[in-house]
């Protein structure tokens, strides 16, 4: 198959666009991203598949968003010896056209419905498995398509194995007649199909019928045995009965005499329970009486004792009282000498205080008057002149006097000198009206900077003029000198060392003033000045009060440290005396709990002595009250009388009893009961076997035994027929799985042989873009699995990204030179190598231009420099 030309109008973004394709060679489309180069692959997919009535989403979202307007696909491809021209068009007036161009039916044209018929005849022509497997899609991911399934590709490999075409093509014919046959018995996955599964249900059908066949006779039968099973059973029954009705007319009659002892007996009993009644009412009454007498002596005992150890109690608590009371005297003192002693604390403390007050006082008063004298110090130094000469203005002025000197030396370094010295003696020169000595040894000179008059008085007058061009170094020096007088004149000093002198005095000045400031603020230590006259003041005040307000007689502390010793003492003598008073009371509260103890259990037993006092007297007039309804000997009488009257009635029923034992009355009316019973039995069986006889005896008339036995027989045959059928279908439907089974392991033998050379032709390549060490595993599904790398296998989910990119495309492009050219389709390469360096990419441009001289590679790029060193390629940009 060759892709000859494509042309999209209104498809996603693309509005209008066509491409015309080589027939061989590389191909390389450039456009930028989002420009519609993976959608002319997508339209050329549906154009093949979708007829143009789609309203797919893929049709759907092609569309131009807003635009009322059809979306067309047309491609120009040739499939073996036939070119056509296919057109479609979706959504707006669809429509389809296939024409024929080339081959044995160019010229003819077809529309509609029957033109996408006759391309998919077409196309089906096409290895269509091998069209796909050759794409690398940006968005399919870094897979490796199937490739076993393309025919093309399996007929390539077996030429390249050695293998006959033509045996391969007959186990295929016969593994496609087998496969029919097996169709006929096995579904598509190979498990039973219907026809198989239908044999299996007749089967089964059958078998349920013989069950249901045999089971209703086997009923008959049942029914048959339980009937003649249950009139003998009737007939048993009938004789046991009679002999049960005359055993039970026999225990009757001894039952009758037996109930006339019986009721005897029970009357005597109820006699003896009376009897026994009121003997057991007479003797409680003795109890009773007994009972009260007990208690009225254990009532008196108890009064007795309470009386002993009340008086006891009284005798113990006497010294106990006598106790609290001292321990109270003690808490009492104790608690005044804490009072005491809590006074002299706190008249310790307030002289202690109050000699704190003094002390503070007079510091503060010492503070405050040398505060005075700093602020004395410091209006004395601030009223002191002062001057604006500082550091930078004696600098001003010490640049500006360097200035003048520097232009007064380089006027005089520049202009001639007039020298004079005496010879002989010294004499007399006059300049400037200044007269001099001049020597031998000391002759005078000075620079011409201007005209010099020297006058030698009585002999020589000398008139030296300076050389021309000295009047701009004498301007210089001239306004050097003004501006050093004028500064001085400013600053109001004459000289460079006294505004020097007048600087350090400021400097001394301010130093001396920091020094007060610093004097100051350490007197203060950061309290403001009007706080501690406050202080003072307060403090004045306050000790003029604690001095008129103090009535100890004792004479206050000459120091801190001694009113600090007698507070500690004071401190010191009150926590003794609260000691002492924990004590005293700790003694005190011990004394008084335990009189509140004894008290408490004297109080307890006069309760008790008074309660128990109560309860005498009412015992005694209980007992009197009861001896005057029954004295006591009455009561003695009353008990022998009633035991008396139960001893004769107990004689009676003994003979009583004496009697039914001799009539066996426990045994007879025992079988009486048990013959009733028995006989109840009989009847109720004997009337549910009639019952049931009747039933067996109409439904064994409705079984129809006669029919039901040949209904029998029938289901028999057919299940005898079914089982043949399924035995039959059975055997033909695993001896052709097992037939199919034996021709797959065959192709797959076969297969195996072909997958060395794909593998050889993968590793050729790879080694000319990875080097002479590149190795692969292929699977028999045409997958590469591992590759070596650095002497270790590699799976091929472990290799980076890029190799995984370089591998894939390494596949397809071997999977196009192997096949036959005539057999061949177009490799797409959509946005891939975004992965591999550049020495890669120049050795992969080789691998894609060798596959190019065999079948069409078409590149879909947005980086064109990617695919630079592809220079045969024709280039397209889009």
């Amino acid at each position: 198959m060759k892709l000859h030309r494509l042309k999209l109008e209104n498809f996603r973004g693309v509005t209008a666009r066509e491409i015309e394709f080589p027939e061989s060679g590389v191909v390389v489309v450039t456009g930028r991203n989002e420009i519609g180069k993976t959608s002319m692959i997508d339209a050329l997919d549906a154009l093949i598949a979708l007829p143009d009535s789609s309203k797919q989403k893929k049709i759907l979202e092609a569309k131009p968003a807003g635009r009322d307007v059809p979306v067309l696909v047309e491609a120009e491809f040739s499939i073996g010896g036939t070119r056509v021209i296919y057109t479609k068009q979706w959504l707006k007036k669809p429509s389809t056209t296939l024409r024929h161009v080339g081959g044995s039916g160019d010229g003819r044209t077809l529309t509609g419905r029957e033109a996408h018929d006759a391309a998919e005849q077409l196309w089906a022509g096409a290895d269509t498995a091998l069209w796909k497997a050759l794409r690398f899609m940006q968005a399919g991911g870094l897979t490796q398509n199937a490739l076993t399934d393309s025919a093309a590709l399996r007929r390539a490999l077996e030429c390249h194995s050695g293998q006959a075409q033509g045996d391969d093509r007959e186990v295929a014919s016969l593994l496609e007649r087998v496969s029919a046959e097996c169709d006929k018995y096995w579904t598509s996955t190979r498990k039973k199909n219907t026809r198989v599964l239908q044999a299996e249900e007749e089967c089964r059908e059958a078998e349920d019928a013989a069950t249901r066949a045999a089971a209703q006779l086997a009923e008959i039968t049942t029914v048959e045995e339980e009937l003649a099973e249950l009139t003998e059973e009737i007939a048993a029954t009938d004789r046991k009965l009679h002999t049960a009705r005359a055993e039970r007319a026999e225990l009757d009659r001894a039952a009758e005499e037996i109930g006339g002892v019986q009721r005897q007996l029970q009357e005597a009993q109820r006699r003896r329970d009376s009897a026994r009644g009121e003997l057991e009412r007479a003797r409680e009454r003795s109890t009773r009486r007994a009972e009260l007498l007990a208690a009225l002596t254990a009532d008196e005992e108890r009064s007795a004792a309470l009386a002993e150890q009340l008086q006891a109690c009284e005798q113990e608590l006497a010294p106990v009282r006598e106790h609290s009371d001292e321990a109270e005297e003690r808490r009492a003192a104790a608690q005044r000498a804490v009072q005491e002693a809590r006074a002299a604390h706190r008249s310790a403390r307030e002289d202690r205080r109050h000699v704190d007050d003094v002390e503070r006082h007079r510091r503060t008063t010492a503070v405050l008057a040398s505060l005075e004298s700093v602020r004395a110090q410091l209006a004395e130094l601030r009223s002191r002149p002062g001057t604006e000469i500082d550091e930078d203005v004696v600098d001003d002025l010490d640049r500006a006097q360097r200035a003048a000197e520097t232009a007064e030396a380089e006027l005089a370094a520049g202009s001639a000198r007039v020298e004079l010295t005496a010879l002989g003696r010294a004499r007399s020169i006059v300049r400037d009206g200044v007269t001099r000595e001049v020597g031998p040894e000391e002759p005078w000179s000075a620079p011409v900077t201007d005209v010099v008059e020297v006058e030698i008085p009585g002999e020589w007058q000398v008139r030296i003029s300076p050389e021309q061009g000295i009047a701009a170094r004498r301007d210089a020096a001239r306004q050097a000198a003004e501006r050093f007088t004028a500064l001085l004149e400013r600053h109001g000093v004459g000289s460079v060392a006294e505004a020097r002198a007048a600087w350090r005095e400021a400097q001394e000045l301010a130093q001396q003033v920091r020094e007060a400031v610093a004097q100051r603020n350490r007197l203060l230590d950061g309290e403001d000045e009007s706080r501690l006259r406050d202080d003072r003041d307060r403090l004045a005040a306050t000790i003029d009060q604690y001095l008129a307000e103090r009535t100890d007689d004792v004479a206050l502390p000459g120091s801190v440290a001694v009113a600090q010793e007698k507070a500690d003492a004071a401190e010191a003598a009150l926590s003794e005396a609260e000691d002492a008073t924990l004590q005293a009371e700790a003694a005190a509260e011990a004394v008084r709990g335990a009189l509140q103890s004894a008290q408490t259990k004297l109080h307890s037993l006069e309760g008790a002595a008074h309660e128990q006092e109560r309860a005498l007297t009412g015992t005694r007039a209980r007992l009197e009250e009861a001896r005057h309804d029954v004295p006591d000997e009455d009561l003695d009488r009353a008990v022998a009388a009633a035991a008396e009257a139960l001893d004769t009635v107990q004689e009676e029923i003994d003979e009583h009893e004496a009697v039914l034992v001799r009539l066996d009355a426990e045994r007879v009316l025992s079988d009486r009961e048990l013959v009733a019973d028995q006989i109840e039995g009989l009847e109720e069986l004997l009337s549910d076997n009639q019952r049931r006889r009747s039933t067996l005896l109409g439904r064994l008339d409705g079984m129809g035994r006669d029919r039901v036995q040949l209904e029998h027989d029938q289901a028999g045959t057919r299940l005898e027929a079914a089982r043949r059928t399924l035995t039959g279908v059975e055997r033909r439907a695993a001896a052709a799985l097992l037939l199919e089974r034996t021709l797959q392991e065959h192709r797959e033998r076969a297969h195996a042989q072909y997958v060395q050379p794909f593998r050889t032709e993968v590793e050729q390549l790879g080694r000319a873009v990875h080097g002479p060490d590149f190795e692969v595993q292929v699977s028999g599904s045409l997958e590469v699995e591992q590759r070596k790398l650095d002497g270790d296998w590699l799976p091929f989910a472990a290799l980076s990204t890029g190799a995984k990119e370089q591998l894939v495309i390494l596949i397809r492009l071997a999977t196009a030179l192997l096949v036959d050219p005539e057999d061949g389709v177009p490799v797409l390469l959509d946005d891939a190598l975004g992965h591999s360096d550049p020495q890669r990419l120049r050795r992969l441009a080789s691998a894609i231009t060798t596959a190019g001289e065999r079948t069409q590679v078409i590149v879909l790029t947005s980086n064109p420099e990617r695919f630079a060193n592809l220079r045969d390629a024709h280039r397209i940009d889009i």
